[in-house]
């Protein structure tokens, strides 16, 4: 089975203008509830309705998101925003896409990254660097 930032960097490729590259890649989830509040709270099912999981990519000027199924595959549902409507919080991303300015919240799900193979420092070191010359 291939690793986790394998499916995600080949899920996102379509996406990218040409000359664009992924610089990391990450798993995220928004919502209400936490995924640990929605399982306990709500069980499975609540859980399906009340977190939704995005796979999101870093380039050298915007975060592409791709939200995932109920079966953890890639859905129709994406978006785009320029890195200057993203910012690192906490434990997560604060994201603005409404024109009212309001952030969206979306929290990290990185898991293990020997397992994964992502990894939440490069993540958060690509969302906030600058293009070098050349890129």
């Amino acid at each position: 089975m291939a690793r986790l930032v394998n499916q995600i960097r080949e899920a996102l490729t379509p996406q990218l203008e040409p000359g664009e590259k992924l610089r990391s890649v990450g798993q995220v989830t928004s919502g209400k509830m936490s995924t640990a509040q929605a399982m306990v709270l709500t069980g499975g099912i609540g859980y399906l309705t009340t977190v939704k999981n995005w796979w999101v990519g870093v380039t050298e000027n915007r975060a592409i998101f791709v939200q995932l199924t109920a079966f953890s595959k890639p859905s129709d549902v994406r978006f785009s925003v320029p890195l200057t409507s993203v910012r690192p919080t906490g434990k997560g991303i604060a994201v603005v896409v409404t024109e009212e300015g309001d952030p969206q919240d979306f929290k990290f799900y990185f898991g293990a990254k020997f397992a994964t193979g992502l990894d939440a420092q490069e993540f958060t070191a690509a969302l906030t660097q600058t293009p070098a010359l050349g890129d």
